[in-house]
């Protein structure tokens, strides 16, 4: 059976007739005669006595109780939101509120709990401060992502209009660590937590240092290099620690150097990534790049076949994307096709942002590759794929890249671009 959502009902009940908003007696009258249901059947099927049920319908009695209201509703089958929605209307006690807000977050109402939350804090029986407080503690325990993302949204908007920075900047910090491990809306979770750089003095140091970590290591994979050492130098700035996010913070530091074209920075990152506790199969990875830079190939490619052996499967995929670019680089057309020919070795791939990279990155030059070596068709389709999983993080630039890349074989070949192939890249940009 068909079942109409707590935010539909909500949204009907604030557009339709305004009577029905005025009190719980409005209400219980309206859905008892519908249901053709007398007082005293009412009063047999909730208990409630026959004139206290005659007194809220007549507005007597103008603030049922809680329960009352919930005993009538369930005899009624008034839907749960208008029961709240209404005592929500009736009420400024701290604990009745904090009460409806529980039940809001119960119903999964984005809307409900948007009012419920916006109640409490601006409730004047209760300290802001002491309002907020409650709102970051219960959020911890809600399971519903889209109900947590509402009581985050309120307390950034509420925040943000009182100008209460510590609060503030704790409301997106929070959010911004929530959303983070929300992949598929990887680049507008950046965007929005960059928001936090005007209040990132009212974090506590340890979030602070948190946070430039890791919104670093999200600028790297989205191929933002200069917006990546600035955050993850602040970070390594404060830190006077060695642990796993400062090793991870050197790596993502040496990548951008790297992409950036200056190498000396790049190894200087990479010897403090050496001298780091933490530091893992990804300084052998490191010495690799440094030294196909440098131009020796031969030590280069050892060095990546070595690091094939020895790392575990779904590690392989950013290494044989680095080994097929020195492949290209020194033309061996016949180490790529060996390479490529094992791509099951290799070719596995979970839901971690960096390792869709990869494999986007390992698409894109394979596709070169196999241009170039004359095997159209399966470069194309190589490139295709790449499109695809650079679109998954949203980065766009390196999706462009792609196109260019597709739109630049047919202009140099005189071939016409096919139907199938126009649908696909329109499918795949527009759908973005």
């Amino acid at each position: 059976m068909f079942q109409i959502s707590p935010d539909i009902i909500f949204y009907i009940i604030k557009i339709g007739d305004v009577n029905m908003l005025n009190s719980f007696g409005d209400i219980q009258s309206k859905y008892r005669i519908e249901r053709n249901i007398s007082i005293g059947e009412l009063a047999e099927l909730t208990g409630i006595c026959r004139s206290s049920l005659a007194k809220i319908e007549s507005g007597e009695t103008k603030r049922p109780s809680f329960n009352t209201c919930k005993k009538v509703a369930n005899a009624l089958d008034i839907p749960y939101s208008i029961t709240i929605n209404l005592c929500l209307n009736h009420t400024e006690r701290p604990e009745s509120l904090k009460f409806l807000l529980q039940e809001a977050i119960g119903t999964k109402s984005q809307t409900l709990v948007q009012k419920s939350a916006n109640r409490l804090l601006e409730t004047p029986r209760l300290d802001t401060f002491f309002a907020l407080d409650h709102l970051f503690q219960i959020v911890k325990d809600v399971e519903d992502a889209q109900v947590k993302l509402t009581i985050y949204d309120t307390i950034i908007d509420f925040t943000r209009k009182r100008g209460v920075p510590h609060y503030l900047a704790k409301g997106i910090f929070e959010r911004y660590m929530f959303e983070r491990d929300d992949f598929t809306r990887f680049k507008e979770t950046y965007h929005r937590g960059k928001e936090l750089l005007h209040y990132i003095d009212s974090l506590l140091p340890s979030e602070r240092i948190s946070f430039y970590y890791r919104m670093g290591a999200h600028a790297d994979i989205l191929g933002y290099p200069a917006e990546c050492i600035e955050l993850c130098r602040k970070g390594i700035h404060e830190d006077h620690t060695d642990s796993i996010f400062r090793a991870s913070a050197l790596i993502a530091l040496f990548n951008s150097y790297v992409n950036l074209g200056d190498f000396i920075i790049a190894n200087y990152f990479f010897e403090e990534y050496m001298n780091s506790q933490f530091a893992d199969y990804r300084k052998k990875h490191c010495l690799a790049v440094l030294t196909a830079k440098k131009g020796d190939y031969i030590k280069s490619i050892q060095l990546y076949k070595e690091l094939l052996e020895e790392a575990e499967p779904i590690r392989r995929i950013s290494i044989v994307s680095d080994l097929l670019e020195v492949y290209l680089e020194i033309g061996r057309d016949d180490l790529i096709k060996e390479l490529i020919e094992t791509e099951e070795t290799f070719n596995s791939i979970d839901s971690h942002p960096n390792r869709i990279k990869s494999v986007a990155t390992y698409f894109q030059r394979k596709g070169v590759c196999l241009l170039k070596m004359g095997r159209n068709e399966e470069g194309l389709n190589s490139l295709i794929e790449s499109i695809h999983y650079y679109r998954r993080l949203g980065i766009t630039d390196k999706m462009g890249e792609c196109i260019c890349l597709f739109l630049n074989y047919h202009r140099t070949n005189k071939q016409h671009l096919s139907f199938e192939h126009m649908e696909l890249i329109e499918n795949l940009w527009y759908n973005y």
